[in-house]
């Protein structure tokens, strides 16, 4: 049986090093991905603050500080919905990590998407969250 996974929002002063710690070299990238894909799903953010999250069964995830419910659409899948912020990121997330799992060949990306994965199978919009990403 597994417990449940918590997230854990990561203090400022803990931040300059997230992107590093979990992305290794690649953080840039990883970055500036996130931001891309961000701004091609939600017509409302144009960059911003993000929040970083920590997961107790080791993934990790970002999401937009934004107030409010966002509209999110991806033409890729014929998706059209609202959610919220986190789970916004947490949808943005678990596409780069799949991506950089590809672009890279590095195993760290895979486990940061099947950790996060299993964190959102029971986030409260896990529906919309895997619509978006399907």
């Amino acid at each position: 049986m597994t417990g449940i996974i918590t997230s854990r929002l990561v203090p400022l002063h803990e931040r300059a090093s997230f992107l590093p710690n979990h992305a290794g070299k690649h953080f840039l990238r990883y970055e500036s991905l996130t931001y891309c894909l961000m701004e091609q799903a939600c017509d409302a953010y144009s960059g911003g603050l993000w929040n970083f999250h920590t997961l107790s069964n080791g993934g990790f995830f970002i999401a937009p500080d934004m107030e409010g419910t966002l509209q999110i659409s991806w033409i890729d899948n014929y998706y059209d919905g609202e959610m919220s912020a986190e789970a916004a990121g947490i949808g943005i997330s678990l596409m780069v990590q799949s991506q950089m799992a590809f672009i890279t060949n590095e195993p760290r990306f895979s486990e940061a998407f099947h950790a996060l994965r299993e964190y959102a199978l029971d986030h409260t919009e896990a529906g919309q969250i895997f619509r978006f990403i399907d």
